[in-house]
């Protein structure tokens, strides 16, 4: 229950800020929240994933993501790119109302203040012994996380469901079951993106 009550109070603040500072209850903009892929991974295998925390590309460190090394960081373009080429944005199936957009952005950015390290394995790791967890996965409980490990928390913490069955889709949820079923052998950025709905496969440049 704790979870769902922080998304209310997390929405109800985003919505109250965005008022009062614009006059209206739109904030995010571009393809701020959006998850971006490019390709280039496993000798071109597979995509690396990131999240679009600015609106535009060409703006200053527009994307949050897990290069495979060091910690989940802002970073620039070119650095996402990192000479590869870049395959689409992305979102969550459903309506996808500004307001939550930005609160897809700040849990990415809570990833990256957290400082997590990386894990091939699966999308994130927790300390599954313990015993203080309760029934979700704070971000300051995650000890290591992949690349499309942050996409997938960042939406799936707010209710979007991304990849997984009925039963264990929800990799914020702190059991070994939903963890597994975002194992290397059944997911993976480039099949991740089968669960989400293309926004556009071009550059999201400034217009």
């Amino acid at each position: 229950m704790r979870k769902y009550k922080l998304i209310i109070s997390a929405l109800l603040i985003t919505l109250v800020a965005t008022s009062v500072y614009t006059g209206t209850t739109s904030a995010a903009t571009g393809y701020q929240g959006y998850a971006i892929y490019r390709d280039g991974v496993f000798f071109g295998a597979d995509w690396h994933a990131g999240m679009m925390d600015s609106a535009y590309s060409d703006y200053y460190l527009p994307v949050t993501h897990h290069s495979g090394s060091g910690v989940v960081k802002w970073d620039s373009w070119a650095n996402f790119l990192d000479g590869n080429n870049f395959k689409g944005v992305y979102k969550p199936s459903g309506s996808i109302v500004e307001n939550y957009r930005d609160l897809f952005v700040g849990k990415a950015r809570a990833l990256k203040d957290a400082q997590i390290g990386y894990t091939v394995w699966h999308m994130l790791n927790w300390d599954d012994a313990d015993t203080s967890l309760g029934d979700w996965i704070d971000v300051d409980e995650i000890t290591l996380i992949r690349c499309d490990g942050v996409i997938e928390y960042s939406y799936e913490w707010y209710g979007f469901r991304v990849y997984g069955n009925n039963d264990y889709w929800d990799i914020t949820k702190a059991e070994m079951d939903n963890k597994e079923m975002h194992s290397v052998f059944t997911v993976t950025p480039k099949i991740q993106k089968d669960y989400l709905v293309l926004v556009t496969s071009s550059v999201p440049k400034s217009p």
